[in-house]
Parts: C-alpha cells; structure tokens; sequence
C-alpha cells in the first residue's frame, strides 16, 4: 500500500460526509435528528477534504505515470 498514491479512502470519505451532508439539507432534525444537524458544519469539513486530498493524490498519480 503506497499511502502517497492512495487516493480511494479519502474519497470514499468524502463521498459518505456529502451522503450525511444531504440527509440534513434534504430531510431537517425531523428526519437526520438533532445531533447530525449539529454535526453539518463537521461534514461539510470532512466532504471537502476528503474530496480535495483525493484529488491532489489522484492528480500526481496520473502525473507520474
């Protein structure tokens, strides 16, 4: 396992933390529950850094092949 090149985790980790994120904006407290509502700003963190770590490895794999 290269962890320099490894790029799937982390997009999987972003993936899920968008996935929650939806569930709060679409569906509120009523269906989420009150304490993913106060988790948002916490998924919203994790979806862009996910995605953004995901990127940059993925982009210097290809860059390097």
């Amino acid at each position: 396992m290269d962890l320099e090149r490894d790029y799937e985790p982390f997009l999987a980790i972003g993936i899920v933390s968008l996935l929650c994120m939806l569930i709060v904006t679409l569906g509120g407290v009523s269906v989420a529950g009150v304490w993913m509502d106060a988790m948002y700003p916490i998924f919203f963190l994790f979806s862009v850094a996910g995605f953004s770590v995901g990127w940059i490895r993925w982009k210097k794999k290809n860059e390097k092949d």
